[in-house]
């Protein structure tokens, strides 16, 4: 089947921002008030990102950070990350201030940090100097914990929140991570959330309220390494016939066995137009079992293994449809705004709350994940947006855009307006209590 479309074109900066701070007045994009015209005007922030885990991978917080620390930089303010075990960094001023053991917990592989040296973060705060500190939260106390303490009077501290529970065993663990952290927590001087979901996360666990700012994603980048790729590589990847693409780890979570049910389903049935082929990108405990899954199926599956950063554009761009059929644990649906940016035609979600508020509610992209007609709610909807062109080219419009709503130029304004009411309620306390200067 050919491509119904060009890709999405880089968004122009007409949208409102995504959501009032909790108590006051959130900026319309373009919008500064107070010292932030200061510092638009040519005054520039010292930024710290605190994270407990390594920046060697490129997970959804590393993303985040990755991302908004790069557009932050651009706009003239001086960005370092103060971070778990890290040996290859993607980005400058990266401090490597613990060592980290790997863990499972809500359904995701993480490095936590066991031991930090206390001179160590003493001197990268000092030499930091840092007007505000961002906490990817929730946090350790063994690393981002001490960083918050130790943090200068007068340093604003903001705390982002992330996470999605998976079920009652990861908001317990919350819950008393937030009771340990309960100390520091009020030093905090503003609280974020990326969604709604994570918002109720941080209430539940810290008692805190947030202001929701979502993920940022790098739309101007992603297109300009799809075009790095070029046309050649996206039609290679595309094939002959309707092609759908499946990138995630191979984890219970991340639903592949859902997609692999509803090809089934939707053989069985006659559901599929001819030609269909399906690539499944990623790795993980399940890969083996989907290979064998996938060999019993009339449709051919490819399973390319991990794909890079640089190759990821590429292979979504080549999608009429990306299917995310994630399961739970998602605070936010990072990738499906990857492909909507890079390219792909359509993308379908599992109805999870993450992805859910990510798409606005769009019943057409998403599909239920759970229950015993989950593969013929799947094949169903892969059948009718391969074969009805103006329901398809109609999301696609609707999910291109999306995308304004969540480029880092338009994110990135609204969490310089929450590092500036953070530093001024926290000089502002530091005066109060007369406190000696930086």
């Amino acid at each position: 089947m050919p491509r119904r479309g060009p890709g999405p074109h880089r968004p122009h900066s007409t949208d409102d921002l995504a959501r009032d701070l909790v108590g006051c007045h959130m900026p319309e994009s373009g919008e500064y008030t107070g010292t932030v015209a200061a510092h638009r005007a040519g005054a520039a922030l010292r930024i710290g990102f605190v994270f407990d885990d390594t920046l060697d991978t490129a997970d959804g917080v590393q993303q985040h950070i990755v991302t908004l620390g790069r557009e932050l930089a651009r706009l003239g303010h001086h960005v370092e990350y103060l971070v778990g075990q890290t040996r290859h960094s993607p980005v400058p001023h990266t401090h490597s201030l613990s060592t980290n053991v790997m863990v499972s917990f809500n359904g995701n592989r993480m490095r936590i940090p066991v031991s930090a040296k206390g001179h160590e973060l003493d001197e990268t705060l000092d030499d930091g100097d840092f007007d505000v500190l961002d906490v990817q939260a929730p946090y350790s106390p063994l690393l981002a914990g001490r960083i918050i303490a130790r943090a200068h009077p007068s340093t604003g501290v903001v705390a982002t929140y992330h996470i999605a529970p998976t079920g009652p065993l990861s908001l317990g663990g919350g819950v008393l991570l937030g009771a340990i952290n309960h100390h520091t927590h009020r030093r905090i001087d503003v609280v974020t959330a990326v969604s709604d979901v994570a918002a109720d996360y941080a209430r539940t666990t810290a008692h805190a309220a947030s202001t929701v700012i979502p993920n940022p994603i790098d739309v101007a980048g992603l297109l300009s390494r799809r075009h790095t790729a070029g046309a050649d590589t996206v039609h290679r990847l595309h094939g002959d016939g309707p092609h759908v693409v499946f990138m995630g780890r191979f984890v219970a979570r991340k639903g592949a066995e859902n997609l692999l049910d509803a090809l089934r389903w939707g053989e069985d049935h006659d559901l599929f137009p001819e030609g269909l082929h399906v690539t499944m990108a990623g790795k993980g405990p399940l890969l083996e079992a989907c290979r064998s899954r996938a060999a019993a199926l009339r449709t051919p599956v490819r399973f390319p293994g991990f794909i890079t950063e640089a190759d990821k554009p590429a292979l979504l761009g080549s999608a009429d449809i990306a299917v995310f059929p994630s399961i739970s644990g998602e605070s936010f649906g990072i990738v499906l705004l990857e492909a909507v940016a890079s390219g792909s035609h359509v993308v379908l979600a599992g109805d999870n709350p993450g992805y859910r508020s990510t798409l606005l509610g769009d019943e057409n992209a998403l599909f239920p994940v759970k229950g015993t007609s989950r593969a013929q709610a799947l094949a169903e909807r892969i059948q009718r947006t391969l074969v009805d062109g103006a329901w398809s080219d109609a999301m696609h419009e609707r999910q291109t855009a999306l995308l304004h709503r969540y480029d880092v130029t338009t994110v990135a304004p609204q969490v310089l307006y929450v590092y500036e009411r953070a530093i001024a309620q926290r000089r502002a306390m530091d005066g109060a209590s007369g406190s000696s200067g930086r």
